[in-house]
């Protein structure tokens, strides 16, 4: 076969599988939820927000003044036991549970953390997170 050939090949097979993945939900290292983070921009938070009810939580990161934050830590535990840990890039997160019951949500921003507990069961659940500004 030309070995010309096989170098852009391979290279738009790569971009294809990267594109492919962009979208798709992301598995939490090691443990058992997943979530999509986005919201930048207009477009992206109406899409975001119109799926939240194919998903069990949805979640938002936003300054007292409203303004939305992004480069959020978080962690969701239920019973103790440690379920999601990752970082949101984006102002609102997506988030689909291993099983409907209660969760622990924490969020950290700028190394301020918040706690809220949320009920995961029937339809889609949400919490906003505020910090004060910076």
């Amino acid at each position: 076969m030309n070995a010309s050939f096989l170098l852009p090949a391979a290279a738009l097979a790569a971009a294809g599988a990267f594109a492919q993945q962009a979208d798709a939900p992301q598995a939490a290292a090691a443990t058992a939820a997943a979530f999509r983070c986005g919201g930048v921009g207009q477009d992206d938070q109406e899409r975001i927000k119109a799926e939240a009810a194919s998903h069990d939580l949805l979640l938002t990161f936003a300054s007292v003044s409203g303004e939305y934050l992004a480069d959020i830590d978080v962690e969701i535990r239920t019973g103790g036991r440690l379920v999601l840990q990752g970082r949101c890039e984006g102002p609102l997160m997506l988030v689909d549970l291993p099983a409907d019951g209660s969760y622990e949500v924490r969020a950290t921003s700028a190394g301020r953390e918040q706690r809220k507990t949320v009920r995961i069961g029937g339809q889609a659940a949400r919490a906003m997170f505020t910090w004060p500004g910076s």
